[in-house]
């Protein structure tokens, strides 16, 4: 489960409020970039963010703090607040921006949001669903509407929404904890269905915990922060619940559908059910899946030949990547490979690509266009370890 730090802004400042109300606004930090900062420094890899003077106004007002963040942090920043159109969609992923959140508009203009889900693909946008006594909230909650949060949910759903951001109104700002009741009615509507993040009410360590065993996929986490009542970096450290275990052949068939939702390049031979078991058998020690759940969310497939290690699949589930699955499984992997002597490492059937090439370099591979392992791989990426020579 991710943890998304707060930081809502009026008038440029960072503020919290209670239960919505503007009138409540107080000040809750000095500088939205250096709390970012700190964030980042207590092992947060993302960043959520409301322009509240946006979500009266309609439009965007405070653009340029997103922007400042997003450029001079490594966290993903996703923001929302006064997002009515495409163009301040585009306009904000333009800046760098890794997700918008839509939130009344989903209600009074739903065209729009399966519009942006066709345009820029549901990872980069988030619906985000704030009720006062079960009752969807608009216009930055000073409005309440007749629909109830689970029928919107099941209708933005309809239309490719994957993530939501749940906020019980009457529990934001008070540190009176989350309303796992409502969380866990949205959860069992949707089924599996979407990502769930709780917003509103966190106040320890404990809350954490609850939405974590509810198999949430993020919480948000803002005046408990500020206020010290919840220490970023343990709640971090609380709430991951992916865990990384040996792969066996009984992972094959949820293997194979998540190499083909991937996209990899697979063959008949190798990567057959006897293929996969004779290559596990050579190499026992050093395939790994991310499990969250009792659901294998990623997965890798490495073995050597006694010289060099070989990275043969790769991969974490389109419905989970986050919170450095994919980081997890190499660290996991080389460790291993270390483990039995082997300080060379080769990726293969690897397609270059920026993004692709930033993950592999971020672990210390380095391009190799000049080699190709068995013609499978269209770029090959070498990892060298000079302390294991």
């Amino acid at each position: 489960m991710i943890i998304f730090p707060a930081i809502d802004i009026i008038g440029g400042q960072c503020v919290r409020l209670v239960k919505g109300d503007y009138a409540t606004a107080s000040k809750v930090a000095e500088d939205p970039l250096e709390t970012a900062r700190k964030f980042e420094a207590a092992g947060a890899e993302w960043i959520h963010m409301v322009d509240l003077d946006g979500a009266k106004a309609g439009y965007p007002v405070n653009t340029e703090i997103y922007k400042n963040i997003a450029e001079n942090t490594n966290l993903r920043v996703e923001v929302g607040g006064g997002i009515r159109t495409l163009e301040t969609i585009q306009a904000y992923l333009d800046l760098g921006i890794a997700r918008v959140i839509i939130g009344s508009v989903a209600l009074k203009n739903p065209q729009l949001v399966a519009d942006a889900i066709a345009k820029f693909g549901a990872e980069k946008i988030v619906v985000g669903i704030d009720a006062k006594n079960e009752m969807v909230a608009t216009e930055g909650w000073l409005e309440t509407s007749e629909v109830h949060y689970v029928d919107l949910a099941m209708e933005m759903i309809k239309v490719g929404v994957k993530t939501f951001i749940f906020t019980d109104i009457s529990k934001d700002g008070t540190l009176s904890g989350v309303n796992i009741e409502q969380l866990r009615k949205l959860r069992d509507a949707t089924a599996g269905q979407c990502n769930i993040v709780a917003s509103g009410g966190v106040h320890t360590i404990d809350d954490i915990i609850a939405c974590r065993d509810l198999g949430l996929y993020g919480t948000i986490a803002g005046k408990s922060l500020y206020q010290g009542t919840l220490d970023l970096r343990e709640a971090i450290e609380t709430a991951d619940s992916v865990r990384i275990r040996p792969m066996k052949i009984e992972d094959y068939d949820a293997l194979y559908a998540m190499w083909v939702a991937c996209g990899n390049g697979l063959n008949n031979l190798d990567d057959s059910r006897e293929g996969i078991e004779k290559y596990l058998k050579r190499n026992p020690e050093t395939s790994f899946v991310s499990v969250e759940n009792g659901v294998i969310t990623g997965a890798i497939l490495c073995g050597h030949d006694g010289r060099r290690g070989i990275i043969q699949h790769m991969c974490v589930s389109p419905e989970f990547r986050r919170k450095g699955i994919g980081h997890k499984l190499v660290k996991r992997a080389l460790n291993a490979l270390k483990a039995e002597g082997i300080n060379k490492v080769l990726l293969v059937a690897f397609k270059a690509n920026a993004v692709g090439n930033a993950f592999w370099e971020a672990e210390g591979f380095s391009l190799r266009e000049d080699l190709n392992y068995r013609n499978l791989a269209l770029a090959d990426l070498i990892r060298y370890d000079p302390e294991y020579n």
